[in-house]
Formats: structure tokens, sequence, C-alpha cells
């Protein structure tokens, strides 16, 4: 008879230790946030949403059985630094969940931030990239950053920029000083992917300022690679 309460007493055991790891594995599993503009999205050379540096990371996750939720709602092409700090500031209804932007950043463990290349890169076509513009851009930059810090506790991860036809070497090098200084300052995690134009192989279009999927597949592993 004693056997057999203690046995019990295991099973009992087992099924607690079972169900209390079960409530930690659920509720470890992430929820990521992407925020961006075509380069976020992974806009092709052909003027479509190819695969990006965030859907391989939602990949990663999926496969390691860790992703809660993806959304990537607000990373479209020709998005703008302006464009979210006004959707922040008016908390506008998400189109992909039934929540406010600042309810799905503020439940992100991950957000990803990747705006500015195509912004830059209109300005330098209509002359109008020079010093003050550069300035102006950082001082919103380093703004979206403090909104974002404010509402989440998760990881915030800044995508950096890169040289192309349109956007020189000097002003890349500033944007990247001034925006690894700004992840420094509130604490986000700032990824430097200005070598990757070397490799002529992460394009399919040399005309193109846009990476392809090979490119954005070694975005997400250095993304990976930092958490």
């Amino acid at each position: 008879m004693r056997r057999k309460y203690q046995l019990l007493l295991i099973i009992l055991t087992s099924v607690i230790i079972a169900y209390f790891i079960f409530i930690s594995n659920r509720e470890s599993k992430i929820n990521i946030v992407a925020l961006g503009d075509g380069i976020a999205s992974g806009e092709t050379s052909y003027n479509i949403d190819g695969i990006s540096y965030n859907d391989y990371l939602k990949e990663y996750f999926e496969s390691k059985r860790l992703l809660k939720n993806y959304n990537n709602s607000y990373a479209y092409e020709n998005y703008k630094i302006e464009n979210i700090i006004n959707d922040l500031n008016n908390n506008e209804k998400n189109p992909q969940d039934d929540l406010n932007i600042k309810q799905l950043v503020h439940q992100a463990d991950i957000v990803t931030v990747a705006f500015g290349e195509e912004e830059l890169v209109k300005m330098a076509l209509t002359n109008d990239l020079n010093e003050d513009a550069i300035k102006k851009f950082l001082s919103d930059y380093e703004k979206l950053i403090y909104m974002l810090k404010d509402i989440t506790e998760g990881k915030i991860i800044i995508i950096g920029f890169y040289e192309n036809v349109f956007l020189n070497a000097s002003n890349v090098i500033i944007l990247n000083s001034e925006i690894a200084n700004i992840a420094i300052k509130y604490d986000a995690i700032f990824i430097n992917i200005s070598d990757l134009v070397l490799n002529r192989d992460y394009y399919v279009d040399k005309k193109s300022y846009y990476f392809n999927y090979k490119a954005h597949e070694i975005i997400s592993d250095m993304i990976i690679n930092s958490l």
C-alpha cells in the first residue's frame, strides 16, 4: 500500500514538473516586430517584396519553436522616419493584429529597425541630401529610438547604412557612426552591414541598391549572433 502511494506521489510530482516546464516554455516564446522601409521588407529591384532578414529571423525562431508572434505590418517600401514617429504619436491601429502600434511594440521581445536608406537615396536624387538634411534625419532617428525604448523592454536591433550609387561612402560613415552612438546611448544593438556591398553576389541587379536574399540571410545571421 505504501509503495502505491509512493508511486502516485512520483506520478503527481512528474505531472506538476511537466506542467511548469510547459508554462515556462510557452511564456519564453518571443514576439518579433519589424519596423522599417523597403530594406526591412525585402524590397527587390523588381519592385516587389522578396525574402527579408526579418523573414529569416522569423524562420529561425520558428525552427527552434520559440516564436510566439511575428508582425511586419510596419515594414514597407517608402515608409519614412516621420511616418513611424507620427504612427507612434497617434497610436495607430495595427492592420495585422487587433492591437495599437504602442501595444504591439510594448509586447515585443525583439524590435528590428531599418529606416532611411530609401529616404536618403531619394533626397540624393533630388539634390536635397545635405548636411542639414542629415542632421535632421539623425535627430529624428534618435527621437524614434527614444520613443521605442520608452515603450518596450525588448531588444531593439538597429540596421545600419551601406554605400550605393546614390549614397556615398562619406555620408555612410557619418550615418553609421552617429546611429551606432544612438544605439549605445539607448542600450540598443547596432548591426553594421556596410561591408556587404563588397560582394556583388548580394545583388540581382547591379544598378539597384536593393540586396538579394543572400545578403538578407547574412543580415539575419548577424542579428542572431548579436542576441
